[in-house]
């Protein structure tokens, strides 16, 4: 029902597919290798982005810390090929970079993700930068003390049930605390499925997670 939680779990293939795409790369995107060496990813959200095929991944904090950069513009790998089994025929594929992490990728046209990792074409990436990410649009609604608890990185929008809300923070499960533009407090958990609203001041709430 709700795309948010059809799938948590990160699949062997979409780690493969990413690292073999940023090897293929030149140089200055290889350190992007790194993070995904190192665990950055918890988990991924799928169908919850008006980006066709986007899958958005969520960090552990810990490692998020040695690999964030705020000030860094958010930008997107483009016009990046990867082939289908099934159709036998290549298909787009871009990564998403929100404030020097991985944020995501899409993958548009593959029948059941039946893809070959090591049949990549980067010959005509581009790099597009994204002069408005979701963190910068909801900054107005925060305060000082609001925007030094949260990261950015970690502000996403997410989709359900056709209500955009902000990813703020982690919790256990794939559970989370959410924002929408009205500034309402949620908590948003996974089993059972409930958007709960929080009736505190947000750094009151993020202070207590």
């Amino acid at each position: 029902m709700f795309g948010l939680f059809k799938r948590t779990k990160i699949e062997n293939w979409e780690i493969g597919l990413l690292k073999n795409v940023i090897i293929k790369l030149p140089f200055e995107y290889s350190s992007l290798i790194n993070q995904v060496d190192d665990g950055l990813f918890r988990r991924v959200l799928v169908d919850t982005s008006d980006i066709p095929g986007y899958v958005a991944f969520t960090f552990h904090s810990n490692i998020l810390k040695k690999y964030d950069r705020e000030n860094e513009r958010d930008f997107k790998l483009t016009n990046i090929k990867v082939y289908d089994n099934k159709s036998l025929s290549f298909v787009p594929y871009e990564v998403y970079v929100s404030s020097g992490t991985i944020s995501g990728y899409s993958l548009v046209g593959c029948k059941g993700h039946n893809v070959d990792v090591r049949k990549v074409d980067v010959s005509g990436f581009k790099k597009e930068f994204i002069d408005e990410s979701d963190y910068n649009r909801i900054m107005h609604v925060l305060n000082e003390e609001e925007k030094k608890l949260l990261n950015p990185s970690e502000v996403y929008s997410i989709l359900i049930a056709d209500k955009e809300y902000f990813h703020l923070k982690d919790l256990e499960d794939g559970d989370f605390i959410g924002v929408d533009e009205n500034r309402v407090i949620y908590k948003i958990t996974h089993d059972p499925l409930e958007e709960v609203v929080i009736n505190k001041k947000l750094s009151e709430v993020l202070k207590g997670y």
